[in-house]
């Protein structure tokens, strides 16, 4: 007879792991993204300066992307069957944190930036991978989305693309597939919250900072 008590472990740790993808995620992602920007601005910071810092916090980010990659994996029909809409929307999907991991020299100062057909700013993307696919294309579709999934390496997608997640692609996953992407998910968030103080000299966030996180991620 199946234990009653694994299934409600399961539901538990399915809504751990939404709460954390979804509104935690957004609130960390938001925090980081104009902290970074605003104080960089006031310090007039060159990200260049703590580039042995970023490399190592880049390199972190890219280990945790490739662990929720691998979990996506196994959700890629409940992506199929709303086609990409995380990826048609029209979002400001490109945050600083994203681009000084990913280059320090990169000039665009703004906390979040398009990435879309038509209204691209700062920075130059390459277009969906035909002309007709483009043509076809609403005017908000992410240019990295084609038919055949996202055209980036995991590891190169912005940080949002893979740490959100819905209720449809959480609910195949495993009470231990969901236990990794809860790991996964609050140590991309500590590199989020670090890279966002490396302006003011922080090179480790506050309690304060992660409180939330801790206390949303906390089961009875």
């Amino acid at each position: 007879m199946p234990d009653m008590n694994d299934g409600r472990r399961s539901a538990l740790h399915a809504l751990r792991f939404w709460v954390l993808a979804r509104p935690v995620f957004r609130s960390v992602d938001w925090y980081a993204s104009y902290t970074a920007a605003g104080g960089a601005r006031r310090r007039r910071t060159d990200w260049r300066d703590h580039g042995e810092r970023l490399a190592e916090l880049d390199r972190r980010r890219r280990s945790l992307q490739s662990e929720l990659a691998t979990l996506a994996a196994t959700h890629g029909s409940a992506c199929a069957a709303c086609k990409g809409g995380c990826c048609r929307d029209e979002r400001f999907r490109d945050s600083i944190v994203d681009r000084v991991l990913q280059n320090q020299s990169q000039p665009n100062p703004e906390p979040r930036s398009l990435r879309s057909k038509t209204r691209e700013r700062w920075t130059d993307y390459p277009p969906l991978r035909t002309p007709a696919a483009t043509l076809e294309a609403s005017a908000d579709y992410c240019p990295h989305c084609t038919p055949q999934g996202c055209a980036l390496a995991p590891e190169d997608r912005p940080t949002q693309c893979l740490a959100y997640m819905c209720r449809a692609s959480i609910t195949p996953l495993s009470t231990d597939e969901c236990r990794r992407g809860i790991r996964a998910l609050k140590d991309l968030m500590r590199v989020m919250i670090e890279t966002a103080h490396l302006p003011r000299g922080a090179a480790r966030p506050p309690k304060d900072a992660t409180r939330t996180v801790k206390d949303a991620a906390r089961l009875p």
